[in-house]
């Protein structure tokens, strides 16, 4: 790996072009139905639980060696204010910010009002550049920093998922790639958009593609389809815990960044990507050559 085969983003490298570095995870917080958000009044929530919830993703960042990031997630604009404020008065940048895309912009403004420049958090997402709406919160508030997430169906072929960054689809003969770039997005971060184990296959190998002949850093929501089964409520039988953490260790040979889910689940997550870390240091040191990539 050279030396510049990685952006920075605050404190954190987020590797591109190969897989070396450890892949960055991110845990989301204030996700829609989260326990300690109030249904009715999403603006009201437990800041105890929540500090709680991230305190416990440091540690175990600390822990286990593994860059990481909080994405704040908002279903209304105005909820999405309350969570940056609380997140910023707590806590260091940078962050993610996600959510619907009228919370998004809310906090946008939100940011704004406080002097946070757009190079200290990363904006969560883009998929094409057909809404006049997006494209100017773009240019106005000047993104630097962009999640692209293709979206496709479930057995969408590497090949096709590489065509959607690409092929010139977009207004005035732009690919999203080169859209981006013009309106002044410097780092892109490729999500491949998971939706069922099949696809999470084609994604891994565009991942590779991407690597290599772009040089972008990549990931996904490696265990996102999983989420209809994630509670012991709906059926023990498909409680997620151990199969998250399987699909975990798989995505981290092949992937720059992970956004793993909710911030609840960040103990199997980074405790699987540790292991598979350790596990491919092993085959490197023993020189056994399980993945091409190797």
């Amino acid at each position: 790996m050279s030396k510049n085969s990685f952006y920075s983003i605050g404190d954190i490298k987020l590797g591109f072009g190969d897989f070396n570095l450890p892949p960055l995870l991110i845990g989301t917080l204030f996700y829609q139905g989260q326990s300690f958000v109030d249904r009715k009044n999403p603006s009201l929530f437990n800041e105890e639980k929540a500090k709680k919830r991230i305190d416990t993703q440091i540690e175990l960042a600390k822990q286990y060696k593994l860059p990481h990031l909080i994405e704040i997630s908002a279903s209304d604009p105005h909820s999405m204010s309350v969570y940056l404020k609380f997140y910023l008065d707590n806590y260091e940048l940078p962050f993610v910010l996600g959510g619907t895309f009228e919370a998004r912009v809310e906090g946008l403004q939100y940011l704004k009002d406080q002097g946070i420049t757009s190079d200290d958090f990363i904006y969560n997402a883009i998929s094409n550049l057909k809404n006049p709406k997006e494209v100017e919160v773009l240019k106005k508030y000047r993104i630097q920093n962009s999640v692209v997430l293709i979206l496709g169906s479930n057995n969408m072929t590497a090949t096709q998922r590489f065509t959607y960054l690409t092929e010139k689809s977009q207004p005035n003969n732009h690919s999203i790639i080169s859209g981006l770039e013009k309106l002044g997005v410097k780092k892109m971060l490729v999500d491949g958009g998971v939706i069922d184990i099949e696809s999470l296959a084609h994604i891994l190998e565009t991942q590779k593609i991407i690597s290599k002949s772009l040089k972008y850093p990549v990931g996904t929501a490696a265990g996102l389809f999983l989420f209809k089964f994630s509670s012991p409520r709906l059926n023990i039988k498909y409680h997620t815990r151990y199969r998250r953490a399987s699909i975990m260790a798989i995505a981290s040979f092949f992937s720059n960044f992970i956004f793993y889910g909710a911030i609840e689940d960040a103990k199997e997550c980074f405790a699987s990507v540790y292991q598979a870390r350790a596990f491919r240091k092993t085959l490197k040191d023993l020189n056994i050559k399980l993945f091409h990539s190797f």
